[in-house]
Protein backbone atom coordinates (compact mmCIF):
# COMPACT_ATOMS: atom_id res chain seq x y z
CA UNK A 1 0.00 0.00 0.00
CA UNK A 2 1.40 3.41 -0.89
CA UNK A 3 2.20 6.00 1.76
CA UNK A 4 -0.80 8.37 1.49
CA UNK A 5 -3.31 5.53 1.58
CA UNK A 6 -1.51 3.86 4.45
CA UNK A 7 -1.58 7.04 6.51
CA UNK A 8 -5.28 7.48 5.83
CA UNK A 9 -5.94 3.91 6.93
CA UNK A 10 -4.51 4.72 10.34
CA UNK A 11 -6.77 7.74 10.64
CA UNK A 12 -10.04 6.31 9.33
CA UNK A 13 -9.90 2.55 9.82
CA UNK A 14 -10.96 -0.21 7.46
CA UNK A 15 -13.02 2.00 5.13
CA UNK A 16 -9.79 3.52 3.87
CA UNK A 17 -8.74 0.10 2.62
CA UNK A 18 -11.84 -0.04 0.45
CA UNK A 19 -10.85 3.11 -1.37
CA UNK A 20 -7.25 2.07 -1.89
CA UNK A 21 -7.94 -0.68 -4.41
CA UNK A 22 -11.52 -0.01 -5.45
CA UNK A 23 -10.40 3.23 -7.01
CA UNK A 24 -6.95 2.16 -8.13
CA UNK A 25 -7.77 1.81 -11.77
CA UNK A 26 -4.48 0.44 -13.05
CA UNK A 27 -3.44 -2.39 -10.76
CA UNK A 28 -1.11 -3.81 -13.42
CA UNK A 29 1.33 -0.93 -13.00
CA UNK A 30 1.65 -0.38 -16.75
CA UNK A 31 2.20 3.33 -17.56
CA UNK A 32 -0.89 4.91 -19.09
CA UNK A 33 -1.09 6.00 -22.71
CA UNK A 34 -1.55 9.77 -23.03
CA UNK A 35 -5.28 10.37 -23.40
CA UNK A 36 -5.07 14.06 -22.43
CA UNK A 37 -6.05 15.37 -25.86
CA UNK A 38 -8.90 12.90 -26.20
CA UNK A 39 -10.20 13.74 -22.72
CA UNK A 40 -10.14 17.44 -23.55
CA UNK A 41 -12.35 16.80 -26.56
CA UNK A 42 -14.80 14.41 -24.91
CA UNK A 43 -15.10 15.56 -21.33
CA UNK A 44 -15.77 18.93 -19.71
CA UNK A 45 -13.07 19.88 -17.21
CA UNK A 46 -13.48 20.76 -13.55
CA UNK A 47 -12.34 24.02 -12.05
CA UNK A 48 -8.93 23.64 -10.35
CA UNK A 49 -9.13 22.23 -6.83
CA UNK A 50 -8.16 24.98 -4.35
CA UNK A 51 -7.41 22.45 -1.61
CA UNK A 52 -7.29 18.72 -1.02
CA UNK A 53 -10.74 18.77 0.58
CA UNK A 54 -12.48 20.97 -1.99
CA UNK A 55 -16.14 20.21 -2.73
CA UNK A 56 -18.39 21.30 -5.55
CA UNK A 57 -21.36 23.62 -5.21
CA UNK A 58 -24.48 21.71 -4.08
CA UNK A 59 -26.59 20.65 -7.04
CA UNK A 60 -30.39 20.78 -7.29
CA UNK A 61 -32.36 17.59 -6.85
CA UNK A 62 -34.00 16.11 -9.91
CA UNK A 63 -37.79 16.13 -10.03
CA UNK A 64 -39.25 12.60 -9.88
CA UNK A 65 -41.87 11.65 -12.44
CA UNK A 66 -45.01 9.58 -12.03
CA UNK A 67 -43.48 6.76 -14.04
CA UNK A 68 -41.53 5.35 -11.11
CA UNK A 69 -42.34 4.79 -7.48
CA UNK A 70 -40.13 3.82 -4.58
CA UNK A 71 -40.10 0.02 -4.10
CA UNK A 72 -39.77 -1.45 -0.63
CA UNK A 73 -36.46 -3.08 0.44
CA UNK A 74 -37.84 -6.63 0.24
CA UNK A 75 -38.31 -6.18 -3.51
CA UNK A 76 -34.57 -5.74 -3.92
CA UNK A 77 -33.71 -8.63 -1.63
CA UNK A 78 -35.96 -10.95 -3.62
CA UNK A 79 -34.54 -9.84 -6.98
CA UNK A 80 -31.18 -11.57 -6.64
CA UNK A 81 -28.14 -9.47 -7.44
CA UNK A 82 -27.71 -6.53 -9.82
CA UNK A 83 -26.47 -7.72 -13.22
CA UNK A 84 -26.50 -4.73 -15.59
CA UNK A 85 -25.89 -0.97 -15.37
CA UNK A 86 -27.05 1.32 -18.17
CA UNK A 87 -26.28 5.04 -18.42
CA UNK A 88 -27.79 6.28 -21.68
CA UNK A 89 -26.36 9.80 -21.40
CA UNK A 90 -22.80 8.50 -21.78
CA UNK A 91 -23.45 5.31 -23.73
CA UNK A 92 -22.75 2.83 -20.92
CA UNK A 93 -24.27 -0.65 -20.95
CA UNK A 94 -22.14 -2.70 -18.59
CA UNK A 95 -22.40 -6.11 -16.94
CA UNK A 96 -22.04 -5.90 -13.17
CA UNK A 97 -19.46 -8.08 -11.47
CA UNK A 98 -19.93 -8.86 -7.77
CA UNK A 99 -16.79 -8.20 -5.74
CA UNK A 100 -15.81 -8.32 -2.09
CA UNK A 101 -12.54 -7.67 -0.30
CA UNK A 102 -9.11 -8.98 -1.13
CA UNK A 103 -7.03 -10.75 1.53
CA UNK A 104 -5.48 -7.36 2.26
CA UNK A 105 -8.90 -5.98 3.23
CA UNK A 106 -9.13 -3.83 0.12
CA UNK A 107 -12.18 -3.76 -2.11
CA UNK A 108 -11.66 -5.70 -5.31
CA UNK A 109 -12.12 -4.18 -8.79
CA UNK A 110 -13.75 -5.32 -12.05
CA UNK A 111 -11.80 -7.98 -13.90
CA UNK A 112 -12.94 -6.65 -17.29
CA UNK A 113 -12.33 -3.02 -18.27
CA UNK A 114 -15.82 -2.51 -19.71
CA UNK A 115 -17.60 -4.09 -16.72
CA UNK A 116 -18.42 -2.42 -13.43
CA UNK A 117 -18.18 -3.92 -9.94
CA UNK A 118 -20.81 -3.87 -7.20
CA UNK A 119 -19.26 -4.10 -3.73
CA UNK A 120 -21.20 -6.85 -1.97
CA UNK A 121 -20.69 -5.34 1.49
CA UNK A 122 -22.65 -2.29 0.34
CA UNK A 123 -26.43 -2.19 -0.10
CA UNK A 124 -28.25 -3.61 -3.06
CA UNK A 125 -29.02 -0.70 -5.40
CA UNK A 126 -32.26 0.81 -4.14
CA UNK A 127 -32.14 -0.44 -0.56
CA UNK A 128 -32.53 2.10 2.20
CA UNK A 129 -30.16 3.35 4.93
CA UNK A 130 -26.78 2.86 3.22
CA UNK A 131 -25.52 3.36 -0.32
CA UNK A 132 -24.86 0.78 -2.97
CA UNK A 133 -21.29 1.26 -4.22
CA UNK A 134 -20.31 0.53 -7.82
CA UNK A 135 -16.78 1.07 -9.15
CA UNK A 136 -15.48 1.11 -12.69
CA UNK A 137 -12.19 1.68 -14.48
CA UNK A 138 -11.43 4.99 -16.20
CA UNK A 139 -9.15 3.45 -18.81
CA UNK A 140 -7.01 0.42 -19.59
CA UNK A 141 -3.80 -0.44 -21.46
CA UNK A 142 -5.82 -0.49 -24.70
CA UNK A 143 -7.86 2.70 -24.30
CA UNK A 144 -10.90 4.20 -22.54
CA UNK A 145 -12.80 1.95 -20.13
CA UNK A 146 -16.38 1.81 -18.89
CA UNK A 147 -16.37 5.00 -16.77
CA UNK A 148 -14.25 7.10 -19.12
CA UNK A 149 -17.09 9.62 -19.61
CA UNK A 150 -18.55 9.40 -16.09
CA UNK A 151 -17.63 13.01 -15.30
CA UNK A 152 -19.94 14.16 -18.11
CA UNK A 153 -23.02 13.23 -16.06
CA UNK A 154 -25.15 16.11 -14.77
CA UNK A 155 -28.03 16.30 -12.27
CA UNK A 156 -31.15 14.72 -13.69
CA UNK A 157 -29.35 12.14 -15.84
CA UNK A 158 -30.79 8.66 -15.34
CA UNK A 159 -29.18 5.29 -14.71
CA UNK A 160 -30.88 1.92 -15.00
CA UNK A 161 -30.08 -1.13 -12.85
CA UNK A 162 -31.31 -4.57 -13.92
CA UNK A 163 -31.50 -7.42 -11.40
CA UNK A 164 -31.20 -11.19 -11.91
CA UNK A 165 -34.97 -11.64 -11.90
CA UNK A 166 -35.45 -8.99 -14.60
CA UNK A 167 -36.57 -6.17 -12.29
CA UNK A 168 -35.34 -2.79 -13.48
CA UNK A 169 -34.96 0.34 -11.35
CA UNK A 170 -34.08 3.88 -12.34
CA UNK A 171 -31.66 6.13 -10.46
CA UNK A 172 -31.16 9.86 -10.91
CA UNK A 173 -27.89 11.78 -10.62
CA UNK A 174 -27.94 14.25 -7.73
CA UNK A 175 -24.37 15.50 -7.96
CA UNK A 176 -20.68 14.65 -8.30
CA UNK A 177 -17.53 15.42 -6.35
CA UNK A 178 -13.85 14.93 -6.91
CA UNK A 179 -11.35 14.12 -4.14
CA UNK A 180 -7.68 13.36 -3.72
CA UNK A 181 -7.29 9.60 -3.28
CA UNK A 182 -6.00 9.88 0.30
CA UNK A 183 -8.53 12.49 1.43
CA UNK A 184 -11.93 11.24 0.27
CA UNK A 185 -14.89 11.33 2.71
CA UNK A 186 -15.13 7.57 3.20
CA UNK A 187 -18.09 7.68 5.56
CA UNK A 188 -20.06 9.63 2.94
CA UNK A 189 -19.15 7.22 0.15
CA UNK A 190 -19.56 3.94 2.05
CA UNK A 191 -21.37 4.87 5.28
CA UNK A 192 -24.99 4.85 6.34
CA UNK A 193 -27.52 7.44 5.20
CA UNK A 194 -31.32 7.67 5.32
CA UNK A 195 -31.94 7.45 1.59
CA UNK A 196 -32.00 4.93 -1.24
CA UNK A 197 -28.73 5.91 -2.87
CA UNK A 198 -26.06 4.53 -5.17
CA UNK A 199 -22.53 5.91 -5.53
CA UNK A 200 -20.44 5.41 -8.67
CA UNK A 201 -16.66 5.67 -8.34
CA UNK A 202 -13.78 5.95 -10.77
CA UNK A 203 -10.33 7.49 -11.09
CA UNK A 204 -9.77 11.13 -12.06
CA UNK A 205 -7.12 13.80 -12.19
CA UNK A 206 -3.52 13.48 -13.31
CA UNK A 207 -1.74 10.16 -13.85
CA UNK A 208 1.05 9.59 -11.32
CA UNK A 209 3.59 7.43 -13.15
CA UNK A 210 5.66 6.84 -10.01
CA UNK A 211 2.69 5.49 -8.07
CA UNK A 212 1.12 3.89 -11.19
CA UNK A 213 -2.22 5.40 -10.24
CA UNK A 214 -4.40 8.47 -10.68
CA UNK A 215 -4.17 11.21 -8.07
CA UNK A 216 -7.89 11.83 -7.62
CA UNK A 217 -11.21 10.04 -7.43
CA UNK A 218 -14.56 10.99 -8.91
CA UNK A 219 -17.77 10.03 -7.09
CA UNK A 220 -21.17 10.44 -8.74
CA UNK A 221 -24.00 10.44 -6.21
CA UNK A 222 -27.37 9.08 -7.32
CA UNK A 223 -30.69 8.16 -5.73
CA UNK A 224 -33.57 5.87 -6.59
CA UNK A 225 -36.03 7.75 -8.77
CA UNK A 226 -39.18 8.65 -6.91
CA UNK A 227 -37.66 8.12 -3.46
Amino acid sequence: MRGPIARNAVRTGSLALLLATALGCRADGIPEPDYANLRAELVPTYAPLPAATATLTPLPSATPTEAYSSPTPDIFEAAGRPVMLEIPAIGVSAPIEQVGRLASGQMDVPRIAMNVAWFDESALPGQKDRPAVIAGHLDSPTGPAVFYKLRMLVPGDELLITYENGDRHVFVVDGKERYYDDDAPLSKIFGRNPGRTMNLITCDGAWDAGAANYQQRLVVYTRLKGS
